[in-house]
């Protein structure tokens, strides 16, 4: 059964791999390769509680190791479906939905198929300037939004746009000199670049993200309420902490303190940017790793 699967499966439009009861990684197809970042080489004969794609919901609970989708298909013969965020090889989330089927043969539970497909909304905006290749406008590093389109483009388009409120986010990185300090710029560069990565898959369409400077970013959602505003940056925070560089176990190493507040429409961004700067700048104070909302 398992080489007839593995045949259909290689041509299948969906990312697939095939556990056996042990959640022993049998197969995996060329998709879950392009989405995980991961080579077939590297997962099958491995289990799936190695953890290498370290599964996590929006509270940051860790899948693999305790509520295993496969798991519960394996042991109660049931299929389930569920959204995780899963983390790329290079250190970034990604949400997925994920089906887990299970495998049957002669009447018995033989192993588990697992289903899952990307979610991510890309940020349109991002995407058409990145199309364009309206490459002054990219940070290199990150991949955001630089100052330069904050200066010269930013005003102009929220001006145009209907949209009444934005939710703003501004970020830093708590600990990123110590980061540099201890583990040299090279990494410090990979901890931006993977931190952005995962603000990047968790926009949806138009909202977008800039780095404003170092280690500081800024994220705006668009139609943002401030209740709104305070989840999506709850669940953010979270994701960016569930970020890491492999091989580096520091559990300080993406917390991030962030303030935040809500623009309405007509207002000048500087002043908002500035608000939510100072709302970041409390949490700091406050004892980081937290976050601080203040009404415009």
């Amino acid at each position: 059964m398992l080489e007839q699967l593995k045949k259909y499966f290689d041509n299948f439009h969906e990312a697939v791999y095939i556990v056996d009861p042990d959640r022993k990684i049998l197969y995996y197809n060329p998709i879950a390769e392009k989405i995980s970042g991961f080579t077939k080489e590297e997962m099958e004969n491995t289990h799936c509680y190695d953890n290498k794609l370290n599964h996590i919901d929006e509270d940051g609970k860790k899948l693999c190791l305790d509520g295993c989708p496969l798991q519960k298909s394996i042991r109660e013969n049931v299929v389930t479906d569920n959204f995780v965020y899963l983390q790329h090889k290079k250190g970034h989330r990604i949400i997925v939905h994920v089906r887990a089927i299970p495998l049957i043969e002669n009447g018995k539970v033989i192993g588990a198929i697992e289903v899952f497909t990307d979610q991510t909304k890309r940020s349109l905006l991002y995407e058409n300037e990145k199309i364009n290749a309206i490459i002054k406008y990219i940070d290199p590093l990150t991949g955001l939004l630089n100052r330069l389109f904050m200066k010269y483009e930013l005003q102009t388009f929220l001006d145009k746009r209907e949209l009444q409120e934005w939710g703003i986010i501004f970020l830093d990185l708590d600990n990123f000199k110590r980061t540099n300090d201890t583990y040299g710029h090279l990494i410090g560069d990979q901890v931006l670049a993977s931190v952005s990565n995962t603000i990047l898959n968790f926009l949806e369409e138009d909202d977008f993200a800039f780095r404003f400077g170092g280690d500081e970013l800024i994220v705006m959602f668009s139609k943002a309420k401030k209740s709104t505003l305070i989840k999506k940056a709850k669940v953010l925070q979270v994701l960016i902490k569930a970020t890491k560089i492999r091989d580096i176990d520091d559990e300080n190493l993406t917390n991030t303190s962030m303030g935040l507040t809500v623009m309405k429409n007509g207002s000048n961004i500087m002043d908002m940017i500035d608000i939510a700067d100072q709302a970041m700048y409390e949490a700091k104070q406050e004892g980081k790793n937290l976050i601080k909302y203040v009404e415009a």
